[in-house]
């Protein structure tokens, strides 16, 4: 199944070499998925020379939308990771902006699920990987879990395909037990009806009779159970195109400020950095990264910013945005003209909300 996101995954583990060369393999058993292109990861190893690693680990951890908490007692001393990064992520989890899925590294004591709000670890069973052998068991049943809530996220017909398994498992054990019960009946019908002839062609009419009867009733079964299925799946897909429509209706599509190039050939260029030494706060950029966008890129919104419907800072606002949501760049032009003796360019966006990226 094709994704329709790429899913942001962020590794939560402790320095010990243990837990990393833990974290590595976990990561290697992640790697179709990554081929695939429907994940990318991010962990403290890739924290780029010259920079602050704790700027950078707290900018990948807001933007993630898996959060795997390698769990393990050098994970639990470590007051920075327990004290600051699961507390960030547990509120991120809670506010439905990303999901947090504990892996038990090692055996640790259960003190650990209060902070995480007692959420299910993996692998299931909540069976440390090192009590596992071999090893490669436990890493495939955690690649199976996160698999499954990397499909959650990404496939649109997710709650479908769920919905019919969980009705499923209920309805057709009652089906099944309602049709024995059911040809029971006819079976001793049956038996009743010809128990007093004794004659070859009687005996005879009588098997055919039977498994006449059980042929009819098991196409029945089938052929209600094919509609109340079909009927089904059309109420959910009729449901979701109908929230959908609802959806775009209310966040439409229009101009935001962008923020301020320097003013020379090629500034608005994507990649060209945003100013942000300005003296009026509202000239900031409102969006990260930093950069001029290109069409289709997908950006953060970084301060409560208007929704225009036109291209101008004085015409209706149709919406608003707050920190933290996605929003999908359609298109990048000047505010005005630029003219040859201005030192800057103000620069307006045409967007849309990402439907998909926040949703968990």
């Amino acid at each position: 199944m094709p994704a329709y996101k790429l899913v942001k995954v962020f590794y939560c583990c402790s320095n010990a070499v243990k837990d990393e060369q833990l974290r590595q393999k976990l990561e290697t058993h992640l790697t179709v998925l990554k081929r695939r292109r429907v994940i990318t990861d991010w962990h403290q190893g890739m924290v780029s020379p010259g920079k602050e690693w704790e700027i950078e680990s707290d900018r990948e951890l807001n933007e993630a939308d898996i959060i795997l908490v390698l769990i393990s007692s050098d994970f639990i001393a470590s007051n920075y990771n327990w004290e600051v990064v699961i507390k960030k992520a547990m509120q991120r989890h809670r506010a439905g902006e990303a999901r947090v899925i504990p892996i038990l590294l090692r055996p640790v004591l259960d003190d650990w699920k209060l902070a995480l709000d007692n959420l299910p670890a993996l692998p299931k069973g909540e069976r440390p990987i090192t009590d596992w052998k071999p090893h490669d068991n436990a890493f495939h049943n955690i690649a199976q879990g996160i698999k499954e809530v990397v499909d959650e996220l990404t496939d649109p017909t997710f709650p479908i395909k769920q919905y019919s398994r969980q009705t499923g498992a209920v309805v057709m054990p009652v089906i099944k037990a309602a049709g024995n019960a059911l040809l029971h009946i006819v079976r001793q019908t049956l038996l009743y009806v010809f128990k007093s002839s004794k004659t070859r062609r009687h005996r005879r009419a009588s098997k055919i009779l039977d498994k006449t009867v059980i042929l009819i009733i098991v196409c029945s079964i089938s052929i209600l159970l094919f509609f109340w299925q079909t009927g089904i799946h059309r109420s959910f897909l009729l449901e979701s195109s109908s929230n959908l429509e609802l959806t775009e209706k209310v966040n439409s599509s229009g101009w935001i400020w962008l923020g301020i190039v320097k003013n020379f050939p090629g500034s608005l260029s994507p990649g060209k950095p945003l100013v942000i030494q300005q003296k009026n706060i509202e000239d900031y950029p409102s969006i990260y990264p930093l950069v001029v966008p290109s069409p289709g890129e997908v950006v953060t919104v970084q301060r409560i910013v208007h929704l225009r419907k036109e291209k101008s800072l004085d015409t209706e606002i149709i919406n608003e945005f707050i920190p933290d949501q996605k929003l999908v760049i359609l298109k990048v032009e000047p505010l005005t003209k630029p003219s040859r003796n201005s030192p800057y360019v103000q620069l307006m966006a045409k967007v849309r909300k990402c439907y998909n990226c926040n949703k968990k």
